[in-house]
């Protein structure tokens, strides 16, 4: 242990400031992923070069570069994995003249770290001609790949599911098995569902599945002699694969309640007869942690509010191992990246409010730890501010999660920036948050909260927001927005609502139910026009996104209405400011031309920033740093030191 603390004295030093540039905190991570080889010889970063994603080869003896993977053109690498010692599979991801962020069209590249044998072997560019030969090539595939299992003891192999490309995105996939080397391909088995995700027990057989059915539910399935079998027993039949003991070949399932916390269970794969191993009064579980040897799992990750771990198995030491490095790293969110095969090498990220993410070497036999790199380097801990976490109980007994960024040195009646998220099933965390840094930094508290319907809280949390976006979620927004000036945290004269996606929805919705508690609201990509959600956008190209929107809204057109910004704009008497990407296809920016449309007809006054090539949140730096700019521009008009005294210049 003393060694561990030691270690603490070789984490790099900064130089500290007391004000970040706008410039450094819009900027992009420059690390943004190291995994070790399954040997240990060699590591692979992920970071931006020139602008571009590209991955790196480093060995970790002489700690020099021995390869590089950069693609031309448009493309970039994207996520990535070893598939054995010498070589690994990366994504391609495509920047469209269209749009500034990188998205993907499935195909996967295959690399040594050496640079030698480079190949694309998956994907609608993947395809050799035949010429003749008897030898078999490799073929276009139309479609994503998923990985499933990298058979790392099958050297040349990996599995993988694919989702076919299809207008309506409801095709069924495939699991495949995939030579990494020459890209020939050989069909396991045939997905049971829509969105198929498989899982294979610690030798590479394919033991789960899970997929979404036609009303949008997700269904568990258990490959047999004779195939897939759905699993209908109801404690097991939402159930989600998270590992498996290699000694019993027990599966371990995560089991989604109707009413309580998810639950960790232990499953028999024979009788398919389970014992409860966990579950948080409180919170859902985030994750799971392994044992780097067998990948048996010892211990979940859990979110109540801070982040926490609990472990159930010592995993041969590890779990108390672990326990020694979060004391180590007090205060720091811990995840192992990957791991040698032996385990006894891994690969740790350290990150926390005040710190993206640094990455670390670590020995569990010796229990040295090395620093590695920064993912932000510019980046001074002491200088940006910590995230505190609190919480609050509704008139109806649910529990409300905050989240408070506040400006350096001060603590009581400040101006307020409330953040609501997207979604809205989703969640916040305590952890870094580019938006709460900048505001923070400019003297803003900010305020999020886990709203009815967040995610992690449970499945009666999670459902208690259907056909409550317009109401009760927007309720809890405002009854936290009054916590925080009850609590002598916010000024309650200078208070305004900024968010994206639903929380762009909020951001306005929330001023119409609860028009005294806001100075401004700012919409970034947001939903105005429910009924757009049915007629627009990606969402309604699926059948399964049909039967999501009429479990979380409804086809009635006075629901709709009644609960749709653009239709009540006679209620926003306040500063606004739209923001958005001309290219979203998740919320079109047909949302943001229908409000100014109507804003120009009522003769109010609106301040808007649309982007084109930006989709659904702005990607390039230029254009982040537009958006802040501006949006600091508008809060320090209306709730900034000195606002109230501004007024009246302004005409």
């Amino acid at each position: 242990m003393r060694k561990l603390i030691f270690l603490l004295f070789l984490w790099p030093t900064f130089v500290f400031s007391s004000q970040i540039p706008l410039n450094d905190l819009i900027r992009h991570a420059d690390i943004q992923e190291v995994k070790i080889s399954p040997t240990g010889t060699h590591i692979a970063i992920r970071k931006l070069h020139e602008g571009e994603r590209v991955l790196i080869f480093m060995s970790l003896e002489t700690r020099k570069v021995t390869g590089l993977l950069r693609f031309r053109g448009e493309e970039e690498v994207g996520d990535f994995f070893w598939a054995n010692h010498e070589r690994v599979v990366a994504e391609i991801v495509s920047r469209q003249t269209s749009l500034e962020t990188p998205v993907t069209y499935g195909s996967l590249y295959a690399i040594n770290y050496d640079n030698t044998k480079a190949k694309n072997i998956f994907g609608h560019s993947s395809g050799e001609m035949q010429t003749g030969t008897r030898f078999k090539k490799a073929k276009a595939t139309y479609a994503h790949a998923d990985l499933v299992d990298p058979l790392i003891h099958k050297d040349k192999k990996i599995l993988i599911s694919t989702r076919p490309w299809a207008q309506n995105q409801e095709a069924i996939g495939e699991i495949l098995e995939l030579d990494i080397y020459s890209g020939i391909k050989k069909k396991v088995a045939k997905l049971p569902e829509v969105d198929g995700v498989v899982h294979t027990d610690n030798k590479g057989n394919i033991a789960f599945a899970t997929g979404v059915n036609e009303e949008s539910y997700k269904q568990l399935y258990q490959m047999t002699e004779n195939g897939w079998k759905l699993v209908d027993q109801p404690v097991l039949k939402n159930g989600t694969p998270v590992g498996s003991d290699p000694k019993t070949g027990e599966f371990y399932l995560t089991i989604y309640h109707n009413d309580n916390t998810e639950q960790l269970i232990k499953v028999d794969t024979n009788s398919m007869e389970y014992e409860s191993v966990f579950q948080h009064e409180i919170s859902d579980i985030e994750g799971i942690i392994y044992n780097p040897k067998d990948l048996k799992p010892l211990g979940v990750y859990l979110y109540p509010d801070y982040p926490e771990e609990y472990f159930f198995d010592d995993g041969e030491g590890f779990s108390a191992y672990f326990r020694g490095l979060k004391k180590a790293f007090d205060g720091y969110n811990l995840l192992f990246t990957s791991f040698t095969t032996d385990g006894s090498l891994g690969i740790l990220k350290v990150y926390g409010d005040r710190l993206p993410g640094d990455y670390f070497l670590v020995n569990t036999k010796t229990k040295k730890v090395d620093f590695l790199i920064s993912s932000s380097e510019w980046l001074d801990p002491q200088a940006l501010n910590p995230m505190v976490a609190d919480s609050f109980i509704t008139e109806d007994k649910l529990r409300i999660g905050t989240y408070l960024t506040f400006p350096k040195n001060k603590k009581e009646n400040l101006p307020m920036v409330v953040i609501p998220h997207g979604g809205p099933h989703s969640r916040d965390y305590w952890t870094y948050n580019q938006t709460a840094q900048i505001l923070s930094m400019n003297g803003y508290l900010v305020l999020q909260m886990n709203f009815r319907g967040s995610t992690g809280y449970g499945g009666g949390f999670y459902t208690a927001g259907e056909k409550e976006w317009g109401n009760k979620i927007q309720q809890d927004i405002a009854d936290s927005v009054k916590w925080a000036i009850e609590k002598g945290y916010a000024d309650p004269e200078r208070i305004c609502i900024y968010g994206a996606s639903f929380g762009g929805y909020s951001a306005l919705m929330n001023p119409i139910r609860h028009p005294n508690l806001y100075k401004c609201a700012a919409g970034y990509v947001g939903i105005y026009n429910l009924e757009m959600m049915y007629t627009k956008g990606d969402i309604k190209q699926r059948d399964r996104g049909i039967a999501y929107l009429n479990r979380e809204l409804s086809r009635d057109e006075n629901f709709l209405n009644e609960n749709s910004p653009l239709y009540s704009l006679e209620k926003l008497n306040l500063p606004i400011f739209l923001i958005h990407g001309e290219e979203d296809q998740r919320a079109p920016f047909e949302h943001a031309k229908a409000m100014v449309k109507e804003f120009k007809k009522m003769n109010k006054p609106v301040k808007t920033l649309f982007v084109k090539r930006e989709g659904h949140g702005f990607y390039t730096e230029e254009n982040n740093m537009k958006l802040y700019t501006e949006l600091l521009e508008f809060l320090d008009e209306h709730i900034g030191i000195g606002a109230a005294e501004k007024q009246p210049s302004r005409g």
